[in-house]
């Protein structure tokens, strides 16, 4: 760890725009270190030039940058935290709303099922299942958009 209490955590990143904003990552790297991406640039150098030779008229752009998103198990700790005061306040948000019973007492049956599933999805969360979208640490799409 150096004095920021972070470690060094550099990722490259290729990407290839296939509309105005519309950028598509086809390579992906974390958490690499400083000496890695100096002894590898050329490689990271040639698979954007080899994915550029191959679509010419496409941006295609090579990134290096500091580690900023959380990724794998950071991602989910952090994610999980949010998710579940969320899910709390949803859930204080619908016992505390009144109900207006019809003729069959359907909108309070209805609101007992929303109840329970909030619940359900507090109880999952306090057990540590994470059922949502985590961001991969590896892409490599560079076959796709490569010919032979």
């Amino acid at each position: 760890m150096d004095k920021w209490g972070v470690e060094n955590q550099i990722c490259v990143k290729i990407t290839i725009y296939k509309g105005c904003n519309d950028g598509e990552v086809i390579y992906y790297r974390n958490k690499l270190p400083m000496w890695i991406i100096e002894q590898w640039r050329w490689y990271f150098d040639y698979i954007a030039a080899l994915v550029k030779v191959n679509n010419p008229r496409r941006k295609v752009e090579l990134i290096t940058c500091a580690q900023t998103l959380k990724q794998g198990q950071e991602y989910i700790e952090e994610k999980s935290k949010t998710l579940l005061r969320a899910k709390e306040t949803k859930l204080k948000r619908l016992e505390n709303t009144p109900v207006q019973n019809d003729l069959f007492n359907n909108a309070k049956e209805e609101q007992d099922k929303k109840i329970q599933a909030v619940q359900g999805e507090i109880n999952a969360i306090k057990r540590g299942e994470f059922n949502y979208y985590v961001p991969p640490t590896y892409i490599n799409k560079i076959k796709k958009w490569i010919k032979r």
